[in-house]
């Protein structure tokens, strides 16, 4: 099972609300939220997402961390070495507590700098690109491709990047593109 952490306010459902749904296509989703837990998908449980407002003290060997946008850092935790993080390249509080921790992180945005960013953009598909070498959950390394996004409804190029961050560092392959 794939250990995801969404960091930030619990009444910043932006990502979440396309999250799980997307997910849910590659495997059962249990989501533990601030108001609510519930199972996703009816496929044997793949991913297990807790949304919370700050980081607990993580005693998991792997996963992925997702700072919100409205993550407010208080306090430096100790993330261990074999999680992954995505924030934007925007998000100060994020990147003041992943400052000089060796955490590897991938930043996703509309600048050529970002590990991910928006390639092409209209209101029924995206193009991402993938643009350094990333390593997946599981030990694998992705090198640097462009791959579609379909949109089943319209979405913030932020929320895309993320979820589709999520998705590359699940090891979800993106050789046919993603539904989302």
């Amino acid at each position: 099972m794939t250990n995801i952490i969404l960091c930030g306010k619990a009444t910043d459902t932006s990502i979440s609300s396309t999250l799980l749904p997307s997910l849910s296509k590659y495997g059962g989703v249990q989501y533990y939220g601030s108001d609510r837990i519930t199972l996703l998908g009816e496929d044997k449980m793949k991913f297990l997402v807790y949304d919370c407002e700050k980081l607990p003290q993580i005693e998991l060997d792997s996963g992925i961390i997702l700072f919100k946008n409205s993550f407010n850092a208080s306090e430096q935790i100790k993330i261990p070495s074999r999680f992954l993080c995505i924030l934007e390249m925007k998000n100060v509080h994020a990147a003041e507590l992943l400052n000089g921790t060796g955490t590897a992180a991938i930043t996703c945005g509309m600048n050529p700098k970002d590990t991910l960013s928006v390639a092409g953009l209209d209101e029924t598909s995206a193009t991402l690109s993938l643009q350094r070498s990333v390593m997946t959950v599981d030990g694998n390394i992705l090198e640097p491709h462009d791959f579609t996004v379909r949109l089943m409804s319209k979405l913030s190029p932020n929320r895309i990047l993320a979820v589709c961050a999520v998705l590359l560092i699940c090891g979800i392959d993106s050789s046919n593109g993603y539904d989302i």
